[in-house]
């Protein structure tokens, strides 16, 4: 499937109906090209999320230099993922307030600059601070493209463009490690973050030549008012309870995806089989072996947007926990650990997109950078929560089967939402 635009015509922005309702205005970049906007967004993606899970390969590197042992470690990931979801609950507020592009380049400028002092920390506590300074200024970025892709991607194209960045930025938990293990192994966990920084100021540059100026949202202004002002206010405010409520569990099951992501591969870090713990090359090959199943989720992309977005992403967690589910059985060997990871995988390609374009569908071009933000935030709750599982269970099995319960629950959620959903817009009609 194609991701390039037509040039739009010189009249006034048109709409794209929704399903479930909501509308959005249509791309308003007069002949920009969505492809060249989806690959900015996807592969600067992978440095900004991928910073996240940087360092889970280099636990033993950072307890070191930091004076902690590994489990102590892990709380590198934890801050980064905390501050992370605390500023992208106000990601909305700042890009009405100065606009996406705006934001979104000052925030991975800022970014590029702490990630190269992070290296330069000399004890725990420090290295804690400047890692929550990273996801201070990383915080922005996913609700923020997000938003920025339902309100500017044709309704034709948007399944396909969010499948591909959202499998490039779920791929970050492996290609973020992969990169991680390659860079130290080359230049030392310090060369990591400064081989990283240069090339997120490179990609704040590139977005603010790519991504359009102007947010439809924000230029429509305020809210309407007149002689029934009141009245429609009410009835606004009725509307917006009603859209937080159908959204609650979409975040339930976001929170418990990105968990889960983390989760596992801490566990496979920290108590993986002997074979994989003690030698690096294996555990890389591990984490790259999971790859191609990013791959192909984005080229089955065309055919799966197909379906509708919420039985859709009820069927990518069936995946997702059947992968996770046999982490927890076959996990004390390296091959089974490769196959329970790849399906995993192959099913996270899936459920991001469909749990976006849902969150879109449900919140419309009013709410969409507020409900994108708040699905950012309960991401890195997520991870920064799923970076501490393990330590509860002390074993990869205890990890894998307890997760797969708990997204066999998301399908049980997303199934009997939808047909609440379904009858509710049955019976109104």
């Amino acid at each position: 499937m194609s991701l390039r635009t037509t040039p739009a015509q010189p009249t006034a922005p048109h709409r794209v109906a929704l399903r479930g309702g909501a509308d959005r205005p249509a791309s308003p970049e007069a002949g920009r090209s969505v492809a060249r906007v989806v690959a900015a967004i996807s592969l600067l993606g992978m440095l900004v999320v991928g910073q996240l899970y940087v360092a889970i390969p280099l636990l033993p590197d950072i307890g070191r230099a930091w004076g902690v042992d590994q489990a102590s470690a892990t709380w590198a990931t934890s801050a980064y993922a905390v501050t992370y979801a605390i500023i992208s609950l106000f990601s909305g507020a700042l890009a009405r307030r100065f606009g996406t592009r705006a934001v979104l380049v000052a925030g991975v400028s800022a970014l590029a600059v702490v990630t190269a002092c992070v290296p330069l920390a000399d004890s725990f506590g420090v290295g804690l601070a400047l890692r929550a300074g990273q996801g201070l200024f990383a915080g922005v970025y996913v609700p923020l493209v997000y938003a920025y892709l339902n309100t500017h991607v044709p309704a034709s194209k948007l399944p396909t463009a969010l499948t591909i960045v959202s499998a490039c930025m779920a791929g970050t938990i492996v290609a973020g490690q992969v990169e991680s293990q390659l860079l130290a192994a080359a230049v030392g966990w310090r060369g990591t973050f400064w081989v990283t920084a240069p090339l997120l100021l490179a990609g704040a540059q590139v977005l603010r030549r790519v991504l359009a100026p102007v947010d439809p949202a924000r230029a429509k202004g305020g809210a309407d008012t007149g002689a029934a002002g009141g009245a429609a206010s009410r009835a606004a405010r009725g509307a917006t309870r009603r859209m937080w409520l159908r959204l609650l569990p979409l975040y339930v099951v976001g929170i418990t995806c990105s968990s889960t992501m983390t989760a596992i591969y801490t566990s496979v870090q920290l108590y993986g089989p002997a074979s994989l713990v003690g030698d690096g090359q294996a555990m890389l090959t591990l984490r790259a072996t999971a790859i191609p199943a990013l791959v192909l989720g984005v080229l089955l992309s065309p055919l799966l947007g197909r379906i509708p977005a919420r039985p859709r992403g009820a069927g990518a967690f069936a995946v997702a926990a059947a992968g996770i589910c046999g982490a927890g059985l076959f996990g004390g060997t390296a091959a089974g650990l490769a196959g329970a990871l790849f399906v995993f995988m192959l099913g996270l390609a899936a459920i991001g997109p469909a749990v976006v374009q849902e969150i879109g569908a449900l919140s419309g071009a009013a709410h969409g950078v507020m409900a994108t933000a708040l699905y950012g935030f309960t991401l890195n709750i997520g991870g920064g929560v799923g970076a501490q599982v393990p330590l509860a269970f002390g074993e990869v099995r205890g990890v894998g089967l307890f997760m797969s319960a708990l997204l066999a629950g998301c399908v049980v959620l997303l199934v009997a939402t939808g047909r609440r959903r379904r009858r509710a817009a049955y019976v109104t009609d």
